[in-house]
C-alpha cells in the first residue's frame, strides 16, 4: 500500500491550489497501478475548493484506469471534521438520489460561505433534465444569497455557472458533473469549481467530422476551444461558450480563469493569458474549471458588453 500525504495548508494564490493538483496528478501516475494508494487529508488545516474538489474527480479517473485509489475520510481538526460533512465530501449530493426535504437543504446553508458539492446527473432525459434543473436553480438561487450580490453581479455570475454546467451536460458524455463554491468575504471573491471525468476537448473535436482533421491534438483542441469554434454545425460562433465566459470574468470582471482538459490548461488573468502543454504525466480525462468571481463588478460595468 502507498500512501500520498495531502497538503495541510493551500495558500488562497489562485496559482498555488492548481499546481498542487497538478503534482498529485503526477504523483499518481508514477505509482504501480497494482498497488493500493491512500490519499490521506486526515492533517488538512486550510484547504481550497480548487484542490478539494479535484480530489474526488481524481479517484473517478484513476479508478476508471485500473487503480486501486481512494481519499482517507477522517480529519482531525474538528473544525475541518464539520465543514467537510457540511459540503458532503468527497461525494457530494446527487439531485437524482437526494431523498430530504430540498428547502430545508438550502436553508440549512444559511449563513454559511460555502454551498455542498453537488454532483448533478448530465445524462438527458426529459425527467432527469427537470430534477436536475430545479436543483441547481436552487443552488444558484443559494449562492447568490451567500454572496450577497449586487444586483448588476447576478446575471454575470449565473452566465458563469449555467454556461460551464451546460459545457459538462452537452460534451462530456459523462453520467454526471460536479459543483461547488466557496465565498471568501474579507476577499471580496468566490471560487467555483465545475467539473467532470468525461470527453477531453479533443475527444468531442474528434468526433465533429468538420474539424476532426484540424484539431489532432490537445493542445489545438485547447485552442480551438478557447477561440469558441463550434462543434455544433447549426451555431458556428457558439462552440463552448468558453470565449464569452472568459472575456466576461477576465476583462469585465478582473477575475481569474483556470481550465484544464486532457494534457493542456488555459488559464486566463488581468496579467497572463497562456495555454501550457503540460508533460505525459499530466492527464486530465474530461474538464476542470476554477473561477475566481469579485463579488462586486468595476464602475461601468455591463454584462452585455461581453455576453454574446
Amino acid at each position: 500500500m502507498r500512501t500520498i500525504v495531502l497538503p495541510e495548508r493551500i495558500s488562497d494564490n489562485f496559482g498555488d491550489p492548481i499546481q498542487k493538483v497538478l503534482n498529485l496528478i503526477s504523483q499518481i501516475t508514477a505509482l504501480d497501478p497494482n498497488q493500493k494508494i491512500i490519499l490521506n487529508y486526515e492533517s488538512v488545516k486550510f484547504t481550497n475548493p480548487f484542490f478539494l474538489m479535484s480530489l474526488t474527480l481524481i479517484v473517478d479517473q484513476f479508478t476508471q484506469r485500473g487503480y486501486d485509489i481512494q481519499i482517507s475520510n477522517t480529519f482531525r481538526s474538528p473544525y475541518l471534521r464539520e465543514y467537510m460533512s457540511l459540503i458532503k465530501f468527497p461525494n457530494g449530493i446527487n439531485p437524482l438520489t437526494f431523498n430530504g426535504n430540498f428547502t430545508d437543504l438550502m436553508n440549512s446553508y444559511n449563513g454559511k460561505t460555502y454551498i455542498p458539492i453537488i454532483a448533478f446527473p448530465a445524462v438527458e432525459s426529459e425527467e432527469i433534465s427537470k430534477i436536475r434543473d430545479a436543483f441547481l436553480s436552487g443552488i444558484n438561487r443559494l449562492l447568490i444569497r451567500i454572496c450577497n450580490l449586487p444586483h448588476n453581479m447576478i446575471t454575470p455570475m449565473m452566465y458563469l455557472v449555467d454556461e460551464a454546467v451546460n459545457n459538462v451536460l452537452h460534451h462530456s458524455k459523462s453520467d454526471k458533473g460536479y459543483l461547488f463554491a466557496q465565498y471568501y468575504k474579507s476577499k471580496g471573491y468566490v471560487d467555483i469549481v465545475i467539473a467532470d471525468v468525461g470527453q477531453t476537448f479533443l475527444d468531442t473535436y474528434a468526433s465533429f467530422d468538420k474539424l476532426k482533421a484540424e484539431v489532432t491534438d490537445d493542445k489545438l483542441a485547447m485552442e480551438a476551444a478557447v477561440a469558441g469554434k463550434s462543434t455544433k454545425s447549426q451555431n458556428v460562433d457558439r462552440g463552448f461558450g468558453i470565449s464569452s465566459s472568459k472575456d466576461l470574468l477576465t476583462r469585465g470582471l478582473n477575475g481569474k480563469y483556470f481550465i484544464l482538459s486532457g494534457s493542456v490548461f488555459n488559464i486566463h488573468t488581468s496579467e497572463i493569458n497562456d495555454i501550457v502543454q503540460m508533460p505525459e504525466t499530466i492527464h486530465w480525462q474530461g474538464m476542470y474549471l476554477c473561477l475566481r468571481i469579485p463579488v462586486i463588478a468595476p464602475a461601468g460595468f455591463s454584462a452585455y458588453d461581453f455576453i454574446h
